[in-house]
């Protein structure tokens, strides 16, 4: 199986965890590359926007002398959750708000993780 169909694997299994609406795949750039962002919204706007979130994330966590594990924005309808994929990818979890706990962050952590891919 070439590399994108295993991320698109890997996006499908994250997307179907409980409480996950849609899930997509950005370069740390902002760019958009894989999945699906939230209906009606502007792809390369989400991206860049989602990319500079966790940069900014990031730079906080190090002066902070620590390491960012995700960044979760509290919406009125729903969550979004930014979470590094690898160190060149970002992932953009969109959800229905009602996972407490960072259940979420953490099953697609693991779900990376046990998919071993180098991207």
């Amino acid at each position: 199986m070439g590399e994108i169909s295993q991320v698109r694997v890997v996006l499908e299994e994250i997307k179907h965890l409980e409480h996950v609406q849609e899930v997509s795949l950005v370069s740390r750039g902002g760019m958009y590359v894989l999945g699906d962002g939230p209906k009606g919204v502007h792809l390369e706007t989400y991206a860049a926007m989602s990319g500079i979130m966790v940069g900014a994330a990031e730079t906080t966590a190090a002066e902070l002398k620590d390491d960012l594990k995700h960044v979760i924005i509290k919406l009125t309808d729903r969550d979004l959750i930014l979470m590094g994929a690898s160190n060149r990818y970002i992932l953009c979890i969109t959800t229905d708000g009602k996972d407490e706990g960072n259940k979420i962050s953490k099953s697609a952590a693991q779900i990376i993780s046990k998919a071993d891919l180098n991207f």
